[in-house]
């Protein structure tokens, strides 16, 4: 792991990424803004071949050689400088004045450890259903969220011990769920997490979580639900068949190969933490 230090600053952007050798992509991602004005930290998942550079002293990078969204985003977060991060892919679009919202809403509830915006898709609409007015979030109003709507006060995150967990995730062995468990953790050991009511970020209109029939899915989604909710999980995976089948996601012809996937994810899961 190869690491470029600078010095703090109060709002940071933790950009995921992989095998990136120059910084032309964070023209596409923040077209209308000054990066003088705010912090980026990129984690670079890549090969002693591909190292990406800065001569920015604004923009610090890590050239990791490990691989899975989730060691990204704690790498991340562990080597963050500042009191507010932001959680960025490096295929997204953020809004002009996205650092002003995210520092009025976080000056407005400084007690907060989490808050989650909206995005937007690049055709221009809500990227999904969103309340209409701030709310402080439940167990329940928490599930939705994605990995890009959120931005955390890092010491109270600290102060927590929360991390992402790294089995969960794109390029983890349940590729799926990552910032659900993350945020779930912090609105069940906190007490301070809020949905603001503004755009952030703009994304593209599909994302690999809405692949909900595929294999890696079905296979992941029946580990979430058995950690969290133990041998329920035998009643949700019949009713997870018919909302796929009643959807469309898979075909009936499919379903008891789905079921036999799902079944093996519930048994990896308790296998692998069975034996920690």
């Amino acid at each position: 792991m190869i690491i470029e230090h600078n010095s703090y600053h109060t709002l940071e952007v933790l950009i995921a990424t992989q095998n990136r050798t120059t910084l032309d992509f964070l023209s596409r991602m923040f077209p209308c803004h000054d990066l003088d004005s705010f912090k980026i930290l990129i984690v670079n998942q890549t090969s002693k071949r591909n190292i990406l550079n800065s001569e920015n002293a604004n923009i610090r990078v890590i050239n990791s050689f490990e691989k899975g969204l989730s060691k990204s985003r704690n790498l991340a977060l562990k080597n963050a400088t500042c009191d507010i991060v932001v959680i960025a892919d490096d295929d997204l679009v953020y809004e002009k004045e996205f650092v002003n919202v995210i520092g009025d809403a976080f000056n407005k509830m400084p007690q907060a450890e989490l808050i989650t915006f909206k995005a937007m898709s690049f055709n221009g609409k809500p990227y999904r259903d969103y309340k209409t007015e701030n709310f402080k979030h439940s167990v329940k109003s928490i599930k939705g969220v994605i990995s890009w709507e959120i931005a955390l006060n890092i010491n109270k995150i600290n102060n927590l011990n929360i991390t992402f967990d790294e089995h969960f995730g794109l390029g983890g062995q349940f590729e799926t769920a990552e910032e659900y468990l993350f945020a779930r953790e912090v609105v069940d050991k906190g007490s301070h997490s809020y949905f603001n009511n503004n755009f952030i970020v703009a994304h593209p209109e599909l994302n690999s979580g809405m692949d909900l029939g595929s294999n890696r899915i079905v296979y992941a989604r029946a580990a979430l639900n058995y950690k969290l909710h133990n041998f329920l999980v035998y009643f949700w995976l019949p009713n997870y068949m018919l909302f796929l089948l009643r959807n469309k996601y898979i075909k009936f012809s499919e379903l008891i190969s789905k079921i036999k996937i799902g079944l093996k994810g519930i048994k990896d899961f308790k296998h692998l933490y069975n034996n920690r």
